[in-house]
């Protein structure tokens, strides 16, 4: 089960941004870059050079997948997405970020290199694919970007591939993965949903959901009850925020059950911002504080 597709993305953001004045911005950034993604999305191949959500090819990566317990994003060759595109589609990244006043002097040394063809993009698709971390900041050094938005810039352009493959893996590959991180993408989930007592990490990355255990830290795998605890929300019964007394990281619930109205797929984490809040008023690390 990956995200829906951009296009039907971008109509539930455009609608939430007039119910939601309260997440105006953020909001309005995700409706920017997700009008850019559509450029990707509405090519045949997801701008790869090959058909990426193929069942044949969706297949031969989970296969691999299993085998060496690793996500699939590591079974993908940086090759295989469209240099044209993937360029094309970086810059106009960059260019949103820099109107958001986002690291603006960083970014538009970021945007001269893509320009001039001093940074090769696939380059760093591929070190996004390997998690190669050190790669990644020595790009942002040099560039005097910060990491988390050169990475932002790429997962962009590899986003909607992930998508169709997240939107094509077998159940089984979901159901037996049991890691914290996505069996898709490799992400760590800062969003969980509670389905039928059951407790499904969600990608809103690639729209993985993969069954979790209820009783282990995401963050840290400690599995002693005595230190997993959770907080409730005042006046939200349909939420929760699970953490972890001994790394001090959490993961925000969603109770599917006592929810009013869907929380659309792709926008869990945005819809629950006021969650995040509230773990920093109790001190509690997002992961994404301590990320590349």
């Amino acid at each position: 089960m990956g995200n829906p597709p951009v296009q039907e993305q971008l109509k539930m953001v455009s609608l939430l941004i007039q119910q939601r004045k309260d997440l105006q911005n953020p909001l309005g950034l995700y409706k920017e870059i997700l009008q850019i993604q559509l450029e990707i999305d509405n090519t045949p191949t997801k701008g790869t050079n090959i058909k990426c959500d193929d069942q044949n090819v969706v297949d031969d990566l989970q296969r691999k997948s299993l085998d060496a317990k690793k996500p699939i994003i590591h079974f993908l060759d940086p090759h295989m997405f469209n240099l044209d595109v993937s360029s094309k589609v970086s810059k106009k990244v960059v260019r949103v970020l820099i109107e958001q006043n986002v690291n603006k002097k960083g970014l538009e040394k970021l945007l001269s290199y893509l320009e001039s063809g001093r940074l090769d993009i696939l380059k760093l698709v591929e070190a996004a694919l390997r998690e190669d971390i050190v790669s990644i900041g020595k790009v942002a050094e040099e560039s005097g970007v910060q990491p988390a938005l050169l990475l932002f810039t790429v997962g962009a352009l590899i986003q909607p591939c992930l998508e169709r493959i997240a939107g094509k893996s077998d159940p089984s590959l979901l159901d037996k993965w049991w890691q914290a991180t996505c069996p898709v993408c490799g992400r760590i989930p800062a969003v969980a949903r509670l389905k039928h007592n059951k407790r499904y990490l969600v990608c809103t990355f690639c729209g993985a959901e993969y069954l979790s255990d209820h009783f282990s830290c995401v963050h840290c795998g400690n599995k002693d009850p005595y230190t997993l605890k959770y907080l409730a929300v005042e006046a939200q019964p349909a939420f929760q925020i699970d953490f972890c007394t001994k790394c001090k990281r959490y993961i925000k619930v969603i109770n599917e059950a006592k929810l009013k109205d869907p929380i659309p797929k792709g926008l869990e984490d945005i819809l629950t911002l006021n969650l995040d809040f509230s773990a920093k008023e109790a001190d509690l690390i997002r992961e994404t504080d301590h990320s590349a």
